[in-house]
C-alpha cells in the first residue's frame, strides 16, 4: 500500500466534496500533479518559446507551481499560473515562497478555455499536459488572445 492509499482510508467518503473526490479534486488535496516529461519536457518548451529573463509568461494549468517556480527562479522572467483548482493555487503560492520568487510570480484561480487576462499580455503562452482535458478549441483560441503580437503560444507534444 503507498502513502496515499493508507491516507485515503482516513477518508470517509462523506467528508470529501464532490471536487475533492474528483481526480484532479485529489490531486490538488495532496498537492501532486502529473506532469509529463518532466524538467527536461519543460526545458525544451522554454527554449522552443524562446522564454529568457526579460519575457513576461503565462502557464496555464499550473498545477502546484512547479513549473513557474522553475522558471522564474532559473531564468529570471515574469511569470503567472492560473489553474481551475483554489487548492493547486494554493500549492503554489507555498511553493513560490519556498523558492523565494514571489516578487515573479503570481497566481489566479482560471478556467483555460476562459482565461481571465487582457487580450495581447504575454509574451508567451504555456500549456503541459493540460489542453488534453479541455475544448481544444476554446483553450488553443484563449492561448492566442492572450498572447502578444510575435508572441509564442506554445504545448508539450502530446494533446491527448
Amino acid at each position: 500500500m503507498g502513502p496515499f492509499c493508507g491516507r485515503m482510508q482516513l477518508m470517509s467518503k462523506e467528508r470529501l466534496s464532490s471536487e475533492e473526490s474528483s481526480y484532479f479534486g485529489l490531486q490538488a488535496l495532496w498537492g501532486a500533479t502529473k506532469h509529463m516529461g518532466g524538467l527536461k519536457a519543460t526545458e525544451e518548451l522554454r527554449e522552443s518559446c524562446h522564454i529568457d529573463k526579460d519575457k513576461y509568461i503565462l502557464e496555464v494549468g499550473c498545477g502546484t507551481g512547479m513549473t513557474v517556480c522553475y522558471l522564474a527562479k532559473r531564468h529570471g522572467c515574469r511569470v503567472v499560473g492560473v489553474d481551475i483548482s483554489e487548492g493547486m493555487i494554493g500549492w503554489s503560492t507555498k511553493r513560490a515562497k519556498r523558492a523565494r520568487v514571489e516578487d515573479r510570480v503570481e497566481f489566479k484561480v482560471g478556467d483555460a478555455q476562459d482565461l481571465p487576462f487582457k487580450d495581447a499580455l504575454f509574451d508567451a503562452v504555456i500549456c503541459e499536459s493540460v489542453t488534453a482535458f479541455v475544448d481544444k478549441q476554446k483553450a488553443l483560441s484563449e492561448y492566442i488572445r492572450v498572447t502578444k503580437p510575435g508572441g509564442i503560444s506554445g504545448l508539450t507534444r502530446r494533446l491527448g
